[in-house]
C-alpha cells in the first residue's frame, strides 16, 4: 500500500480550501432556518467535486476514497453546512448495489448536485424501523426513523430494509422527512416518515458494509479539519494575546498545552487517511475504519475544548467562531458511534482474529 500524496491530491486540497474560504457561511444556519449553505453547495457543484469517488461511465470525475477524505477534511475545517459525507455514501451505496440502468439514472442527478443525498446505516434499530413490502414493479416502505444525521436538506434518500434473511437497500425521494434542532445546526439532522412510500429497490449487487465504512470514514475526516483549524486559530492567537508583556504562547503551560494538542491531530488525521487507503486497496476495512472514528472524533472534542479553553474569556463568546468546531466535534462524536464503542470493535476483532 502506497501512502503518498501526489500533485494531484496537493491541488485538491488548495480548490477546497479555497472554496471554503470564499463560499462557506456555517453562522447563516445559526441566523436563520437554512438546514443547507446553498452558496458553498452550488460552489461545489460548479468544481464538480461532488462526483469524486464516481466512475467516469456514470458522469463522475473518477478518484476514490482518499480524495473524498480530503475534500470532508477541508469541509470539516470550514465546518461546511452541507450533507457531503453522507451524499458520498448514498452514491457509493448507489454505485455497489444498483443495476446498470440504476446507476446511471439515479447517480447523475447526484453528482451535478441537483439532488441533495441522505442515507440511513444498516443498524438493527434502523432495520427493525422499516418494513419492505413489494407493489408490482415498485416496493413500498413503512416505518418511522426517528433520526437519520444529517438528513434535514435531503431531497433523495437511500433506505435499508430487511428482505428475509437479506439487507437490501431501495431510494426514495417521496419521503417525509421532519428537521431535529441538534447541538450543531450544521448538520441538521431529520426524523423520517414512511407511511407506505414509494420506493426502488436496488437491484445489483449484493450489499455489504462499504458505504457505512465510507461514511464513517468521512465523518472522521470531518473531525480532523474541525480539530486542525481550532489548533491553527488557536496558536494564532497565543502570539497575538499578550500578559505580564510577553504573548501568552512563550509561557511554558501554552506550549504543552498546544504540542498536546498537535500531536492529537495528526494522530487523527494519520489514523484517518490510513483508513482511506485501506478502503482505496480492499472492499472492506472494518479495523482501520473504527481506529479513525476512536481516534478522530475523541481527539476533535479534545483539541476544540483545549482551544476554547486556551482563548480564555473570549473563547465561549457568541461572537468566536470557536463554538462552531466544539459543536461539530460533539456532534460528530456523537453520530456514527463514541470512541469506547469503536475501541471495543477493534478489540472484538482482534479477539475473533
Amino acid at each position: 500500500m502506497k501512502f503518498d500524496f501526489t500533485e494531484e491530491h496537493e491541488a485538491l486540497r488548495a480548490l477546497i480550501a479555497e472554496v471554503c474560504e470564499r463560499e462557506s457561511d456555517p453562522r447563516g444556519c445559526y441566523d436563520g432556518q437554512s438546514v443547507i449553505d446553498t452558496q458553498l453547495w452550488a460552489a461545489l457543484r460548479e468544481a464538480g467535486v461532488l462526483g469524486v469517488g464516481v466512475s467516469e461511465d456514470c458522469e463522475g470525475s473518477g478518484g476514490g476514497p482518499v480524495e473524498q477524505v480530503m475534500i470532508a477534511e477541508g469541509l470539516g475545517a470550514a465546518v461546511g453546512a452541507i450533507p457531503f459525507s453522507e451524499h458520498v455514501a448514498a452514491a457509493e451505496a448507489i454505485s455497489l448495489f444498483a443495476s446498470d440502468d440504476q446507476r446511471k439514472r439515479l447517480l447523475v442527478p447526484l453528482i451535478h448536485g441537483e439532488s441533495v443525498a441522505g442515507i440511513a446505516l444498516p443498524t438493527a434499530a434502523n432495520l427493525a424501523a422499516v418494513q419492505a413490502t413489494p407493489d408490482s414493479a415498485r416496493w413500498r416502505l413503512t416505518g418511522h426513523l426517528p433520526l437519520i444525521p444529517n438528513a434535514a436538506a435531503a431531497t433523495t434518500l437511500v433506505i435499508p430494509a430487511q428482505i428475509g434473511d437479506e439487507v437490501r437497500w431501495f431510494v426514495t425521494d417521496a419521503a417525509h422527512r421532519t428537521s431535529l434542532p441538534t447541538v450543531d445546526r450544521t448538520r441538521a439532522a431529520a426524523r423520517v416518515d414512511l407511511e407506505g412510500t414509494d420506493a426502488e429497490l436496488l437491484s445489483g449487487a449484493p450489499p455489504n458494509e462499504r458505504p457505512a465504512e465510507l461514511l464513517l470514514t468521512l465523518a472522521a475526516a470531518e473531525a480532523v479539519g474541525c480539530a486542525a483549524t481550532a489548533l491553527n486559530t488557536t496558536a494564532r492567537y497565543t502570539t497575538e494575546r499578550h500578559q505580564f508583556g510577553l504573548p501568552i504562547g512563550t509561557f511554558q503551560a501554552v506550549k504543552h498545552r498546544l504540542a498536546d494538542m498537535l500531536v492529537a491531530v495528526e494522530n487523527a488525521r494519520s489514523a484517518v487517511y490510513g483508513a482511506a487507503w485501506a478502503l482505496a486497496e480492499t472492499s472492506s476495512a472494518a479495523r482501520s475504519v473504527s481506529v479513525a472514528q476512536a481516534v478522530a472524533t475523541g481527539n476533535a472534542v479534545e483539541v476544540a475544548g483545549g482551544a476554547v479553553q486556551l482563548h480564555g474569556g473570549i473563547g465561549v463568546t457568541w461572537e468566536c467562531d470557536l463554538h462552531l468546531y466544539l459543536r461539530r466535534a460533539k456532534a460528530l462524536e456523537a453520530t456514527y458511534g463514541s470512541p469506547a464503542m469503536h475501541r471495543r470493535r477493534i478489540a472484538e476483532s482482534l479477539l475473533d482474529g
